[in-house]
């Protein structure tokens, strides 16, 4: 070996953990600018809230291009989006489904209001537009009217600033799953 040279054995931690963040970021970047450049719709995901005892609303946002300078995340056209509701996480027992226009207006967001679904039990949600579909989500209806929960969790999360820092803190109230 000539003086001077380093051998790949040589190579000290900081350059390791720095060569592999860089790769890991790589990779994590190219998936989502792949997908978004194959006009994938759901890049900014599903949601759903306002739980009542026979249903919940539920909201996605159709932007293949989501940072689009003009604000239209890379949409210009009506589109129809199809939601389904199931019993189970396989979205095999489908028992709600619909469409919904989602167009410039609303900056092709799509809101629906859900009803007629068992109080206090779990279901799962997705959407499908332009021959994609979104990833599955949960939610859960209200106790009944009247009812009285055994026990009762909340989770709350505040100043979602995005420019201010990393927001793990609703990864972890996913992972602790406060509504089982």
């Amino acid at each position: 070996m000539v003086p001077g040279n380093k051998r790949v054995t040589d190579l000290n931690r900081r350059q390791l953990i720095g060569g592999s963040a860089t790769l890991a970021t790589g990779f994590v970047a190219g998936r989502y600018f792949a997908r978004a450049a194959d006009g994938y719709p759901f890049t900014l995901g599903v949601a759903s809230g306002e739980p009542t005892h026979d249903g919940f609303v539920l909201w996605t946002r159709l932007a293949p291009t989501p940072l689009a300078l003009d604000g239209s995340g890379g949409m210009s056209k009506p589109v129809s989006v199809t939601w389904n509701v199931a019993t189970d996480d396989a979205m095999r027992n489908v028992v709600r489904t619909g469409i919904a226009e989602a167009d410039r207006r609303f900056a092709h967001s799509v809101h629906v209001k859900v009803d007629g679904l068992e109080p206090g039990r779990p279901y799962w949600y997705r959407f499908t537009a332009l021959g994609q579909q979104s990833p599955i989500g949960r939610s859960k209806t209200a106790p009944a009217p009247g009812a009285g929960p055994q026990q009762m969790r909340f989770a709350f999360a505040s100043c979602s600033n995005w420019e201010a820092g990393y927001f793990s803190a609703y990864r972890h109230i996913a992972e602790e799953n406060p509504t089982s």
